[in-house]
């Protein structure tokens, strides 16, 4: 118990950290993207750095918005909705969030449900005083209670170490980077950087340097952001999973829930793979999931389910092997 205490209390500052150091490496990325555009376009004719400004204008911004607004974003695009208590399932829903928050001394957080027949789950917020917890309707026909508190207990999990913060900028920041680089390549492509440049005959010296960096930036950048989002994926899920078996003293809840979830064949229709890593599982069901070693640990956003299972039995002494 106290070796899993230090365990979360480590990755709960780790997250602290990350967050903050996430958010400053977009700033700076998207300023030097401006600074590439003053550079090789504009020139600083005007002797005021407008690209740069902006871009730091802007990414400030978002990164702002990233934190304080990032779930209500990611509860748009997924289409998730408020639980209507005319639903016996809603109902049982809320019920077992209120026992899990009051197991975890953590604040009710807000619950919602996607109207989706893949069974799956997720958590996101800031912070556990402004933590949600949506889960699809798939999910809550196919648990019995004891899964259900077993998956509900998982996101608790998530919310109190600050996964939630961190993946929630995570989503909204690598949305934004890949729209900017997608954006940034259209202009160059049309000759809007370097049709520009080499017209006006000023695309020399360090201006070449410039060029080459922007370039690469701007491939680099949304596989970089990628990379980060699923650096951090395994390890945490583990450690929630471990909360819940603590949270319901019953790990075989969720072994259970996993199972079923594992055996699901339809993916979650309205997420995709910058919100991959929010769920309980892959809900675009990618095989590498289910794969281990360096390329799978740098590439999936979840650890093989089969390992999970195994880990929860293993707590309960009911594995063999």
């Amino acid at each position: 118990m106290a070796a899993n205490m230090t365990d979360l209390y480590t990755q709960q500052r780790s997250n602290r950290r990350a967050t903050a150091w996430l958010i400053a490496g977009f700033i700076l990325l998207i300023t030097f993207l401006g600074l590439g555009v003053d550079v090789l376009y504009l020139g600083f004719e005007s002797g005021i750095p407008i690209a740069t400004s902006l871009a730091l204008t802007f990414s400030s911004a978002n990164g702002l918005f990233s934190f304080y607004k990032g779930d209500s974003l990611i509860l748009a695009s997924l289409r998730a909705i408020p639980l209507d208590f005319n639903d016996p399932d809603h109902k049982k829903l809320r019920n077992v969030v209120t026992e899990m928050a009051i197991a975890s001394g953590l604040p009710m957080p807000e619950t919602y449900v996607i109207m989706d027949p893949a069974p799956n789950a997720f958590a996101t917020g800031r912070d556990p005083e402004h933590a949600l917890i949506g889960v699809t309707q798939g999910l809550l026909t196919t648990m019995n209670r004891e899964e259900l508190q077993g998956v509900v207990a998982h996101e608790m999990g998530h919310i109190k170490n600050y996964d939630i913060r961190l993946m929630m900028v995570v989503t909204v920041l690598l949305g934004t980077i890949v729209l900017l680089s997608d954006w940034a390549r259209r202009t160059m492509r049309y000759g809007g950087v370097i049709g520009s440049r080499n017209r006006r005959g000023r695309n020399k010296g360090g201006n070449v340097a410039v060029l080459i960096l922007f370039l690469i930036l701007i491939i680099l950048a949304p596989i970089i952001s990628r990379l980060m989002a699923l650096a951090v994926s395994r390890y945490r899920e583990y450690l929630a999973d471990s909360t819940a078996a603590e949270l319901t003293r019953n790990p075989l809840g969720l072994a259970s829930a996993l199972e079923k979830i594992s055996q699901a064949t339809s993916p979650l229709k309205n997420a995709h793979r910058g919100t991959a890593h929010l769920f309980i599982s892959d809900p675009i069901h990618r095989k590498i999931d289910n794969k281990e070693g360096f390329l799978a640990d740098a590439l999936s956003t979840h650890p093989p389910m089969e390992k999970r299972i195994e880990r929860l039995k293993r707590m309960a002494y009911q594995y063999v092997g």
